[in-house]
């Protein structure tokens, strides 16, 4: 008697309202009822908010994907193909994965079989898919660009200090000033333009009680948004060019007429602005001639209570007899962890001693690069993606057979020829997903190699082992996927503590079991 089929259901709808016919909670109840009416076992559902058109990017897809790579599951339930992918291409690349690891496809509301017919009629249905999603893309883009050539802006959402003036059937009808909200942003932009920092704008603005945009309590990043906003000007602007304009026109920008947006500032504060930002961002410690002085910078240190990368810190010292002082401090404001702070030349030399401990362990090393490597699916995709141009050619050089039959005449000529060039259109996009797989592979063969030097490393006795560089020690860091959480201490409150976190438990359990003491204390800053 042949085993029940274990299956997982898989769900999408798209971020774009107008591509979805059915709700996810729709997708899963019909899914459900074709298992039980089929006798197959549901191993995940798999429930998905994306777009059709992409599928690398879909996180429940790859585990799906990574689920029948490893004979977990022997089949997939959607509800329409188009769930799986609108994109012919795309879905003629999962489907011969599917058919490669022997996984059965079930459509719930289409009848789809393994036959020659059946993989043409998918063929089909996929280019229909693709095709509507085109139509629905034209048909929305045209109304866009034709309300953005009148003057009329093509979005719905407008800025903080602005507000929509509605006709007489409640449409947008044109924009608005809101004084009140258009002079916070007048006064901050002057100010931060004079050079008065962020923080000191961004406080005083709270100690006033003045509203952020979306309400609560005003944030740096959100200020510096709407104050290099080019909207916030008024002028020279362009709909479906800028940052602030997420609509897909294939037509290129559409200028707008000036006060579309009403002027809050002047084009040469604005530039004053800008100029703001840019020598900020230079004088930055990312930016700084000392990033050396930060081992942990970009996310390697983390508060252990809001989770929030640490900032870099450095408190310069006028007098040239006492040295620069680094630290790594919380930069979450309105948090209790708000500026904990850490030496970091202290932390970067503990977590390295504690580090570089896991060189003597080249097996677990072994298997913490193995690991890394796992959930990266490039591979995979460019074997899919190179049988499915197999495959293609060898349709094309069917199609080319049947078209040398002497005796093969009007329509039935014609048909083949349509599928022949629909054939090669497949196999021209094809080679362009080969293309984007093959840069990513390299890209996975560079890091692949920086562990392998690793490795060696590691390989030598600890007297042979050479000081790695900076930018080595960064890599080991990587690829131990270490993380070092800071909070406070429990038994001193006032003090604070670290603790390290590893992408492999084992090694991670090896290094906290060690005579090293993983614990360090500092006054708080």
């Amino acid at each position: 008697m042949n085993q029940p089929l274990i299956i997982d259901i898989y769900c999408r709808v798209s971020t774009e309202d107008q591509e979805d016919n059915s709700s996810l909670d729709e997708q899963e109840s019909s899914g459900r009822k074709y298992c039980a009416e089929h006798s197959l076992i549901v191993g995940m559902v798999h429930r998905e908010v994306y777009s059709g058109y992409q599928y690398r990017e879909r996180k429940k897809l790859s585990l799906l994907r990574e689920r029948y790579r490893e004979g977990k599951v022997q089949g997939v339930v959607i509800r329409t193909l188009d769930r799986l992918s609108r994109s012919q291409v795309h879905n003629a690349i999962l489907m011969e994965e599917m058919e490669h690891y022997e996984v059965a496809l079930y459509c719930v509301k289409e009848d789809i079989d393994d036959t020659p017919m059946g993989k043409f009629i998918r063929m089909v249905l996929a280019f229909v898919a693709e095709m509507e999603r085109e139509k629905i893309m034209d048909r929305t883009n045209s109304g866009r660009i034709s309300r953005a050539m009148e003057g009329k802006v093509p979005v719905a959402k407008v800025p903080y200090g602005r507000k929509w003036i509605l006709d007489s059937d409640g449409g947008h009808e044109s924009i608005e000033l809101v004084e009140e909200e258009a002079a916070v942003l007048r006064k901050a932009a002057q100010e931060y333009a004079a050079g008065v920092s962020l923080n000191s704008i961004v406080a005083k603005l709270n100690e006033q009680g003045v509203p952020a945009a979306m309400g609560g309590i005003w944030h740096n990043g959100s200020l510096l948004r709407l104050l290099t906003d080019p909207r916030i000007t008024g002028r020279n602007l362009q709909a479906f060019a800028s940052r602030w304009s997420t609509a897909k026109n294939r037509l290129g920008a559409v200028d707008l007429p000036d006060d579309t947006y009403p002027q809050i500032i002047s084009p040469e504060l604005y530039e004053r602005v800008i100029a703001r930002t840019e020598y900020n961002t230079l004088s930055s410690p990312r930016k700084s001639a000392e990033p050396e002085m930060f081992l942990l910078r970009g996310g390697l240190a983390r508060c252990k209570y809001c989770g929030n990368a640490m900032g870099t810190y450095i408190s310069r010292r006028p007098d040239t007899n006492r040295k620069n002082e680094y630290f790594y401090r919380c930069n979450t404001r309105g948090a209790e962890c708000f500026h904990h702070a850490l030496s970091a030349i202290a932390l970067d030399k503990e977590v390295w001693s504690l580090a570089s401990l896991a060189a003597d362990h080249q097996q677990l090393i072994e298997r913490s690069i193995a690991l890394a490597s796992k959930h990266d699916m490039l591979a995979a995709d460019l074997a899919s993606v190179e049988r499915t141009i197999t495959v293609c050619k060898g349709t094309i050089e069917n199609y080319e057979a049947d078209l040398g039959d002497p005796g093969l005449r009007g329509n039935t000529r014609a048909g083949i020829r349509q599928l022949l060039n629909t054939q090669y259109e497949l196999l021209e996009t094809l080679e362009g997903e080969r293309a984007k797989a093959t840069v990513h592979s390299v890209d996975m063969e560079r890091q692949k190699a920086v562990y392998e030097r690793l490795l060696e490393w590691c390989r030598k006795t600890k007297e042979e082992r050479e000081n790695l560089s900076y930018t080595g020690k960064r890599d080991f860091l990587e690829l131990l996927g270490m993380t070092v959480f800071v909070g406070r201490r429990k038994d001193r409150y006032h003090e604070l503590d670290w603790d390290a976190k590893l992408r492999l438990p084992e090694l991670e359990a090896v290094l906290r079991d060690s005579s090293f003491s993983v614990s360090l204390s500092h006054e708080q800053a």
